[in-house]
């Protein structure tokens, strides 16, 4: 019998879901260093840090561009190829500078789904341990006030939450993700308990 290593997570082709880089549409800039060339993206919503290729005349993309990448290549207005995950090491300087603000932005574009998965439901994680603890700058201390804050039925909105608590609730927990991109040995991972589930 054939050992086939995909055989296991074959199913029936309508509920499963095909590798992530297939199922990504959209993504954002951190880095186009020269005009057609290479494109250093982060996906959307799974935060997985990819290369593409551009089209020869697609023209310089700014940090923070919106691209489609899926598989509908008639919509491709910018992307000519993927080209596979990049190595976070081999990224340039500018690139890790850019990153936490393009992942911000993209926190800020979709808050409600960091608001309901996380800061509506973050827990202890230890005796000891908030998982609002996780985020820069947030002690013990710190973290129980804003789950007193939160109450039973928590923030209807980030600016609410950000003026209960006074913080920056995206720069925070952006800095959070990308410490977890940098880290893949970092625990625990916040990209996978919110942005990875189905992966």
């Amino acid at each position: 019998m054939r050992n086939d290593r995909r055989g296991g997570q074959r199913r029936n082709q309508r509920s499963d879901k095909p590798d992530p880089l297939l199922m990504v549409e959209w993504c954002r800039v951190i880095d186009h260093p020269e005009a057609g060339g290479v494109v250093v993206v982060v996906t959307e919503p799974s935060l997985h840090v990819i290369r593409l290729r551009a089209k020869p005349n697609s023209g310089l993309q700014m940090v923070g561009a919106r691209l489609y990448m899926g598989i509908d290549h008639s919509k491709r207005e910018v992307v000519q190829d993927i080209l596979g995950f990049a190595r976070i090491r081999d990224l340039s300087n500018s690139s890790s500078i850019e990153m936490p603000f393009v992942i911000q932005q993209f926190i800020e574009d979709t808050p409600e789904i960091f608001l309901q998965q996380f800061f509506n439901r973050a827990g202890n994680l230890s005796l000891k341990m908030h998982a609002f603890e996780l985020l820069a700058g947030v002690g013990n201390k710190k973290a129980l006030e804003m789950v007193a804050s939160r109450g039973r039925a928590g923030w209807e909105s980030v600016t609410q939450l950000n003026e209960d608590c006074s913080i920056n609730a995206p720069e925070l927990l952006a800095k959070r993700l990308v410490a977890e991109i940098e880290d893949r040995e970092l625990q625990p991972r916040l990209i996978d308990l919110l942005l990875r589930q189905d992966e």
